[in-house]
């Protein structure tokens, strides 16, 4: 197995936490944009989240 080089801008530093609440905003369902996709981040009924493309 090979693990993650380490990044060199955060050094030994846990990633961001955020919480989904944050994210949402009140709502059922945010669309994230990466690398000019678009993936829907949503709430199920049951409180789990779900991401698709």
């Amino acid at each position: 197995m090979t693990s993650k080089p380490a990044r060199k801008d955060q050094p030994d530093q846990p990633p961001p936490r955020i919480a989904s609440d944050t994210l949402l905003r009140g709502g059922r369902e945010i669309i994230i944009i990466h690398n000019n996709s678009e993936y829907h981040l949503r709430l199920t009924a049951q409180e789990k989240l779900i991401l698709t493309k």
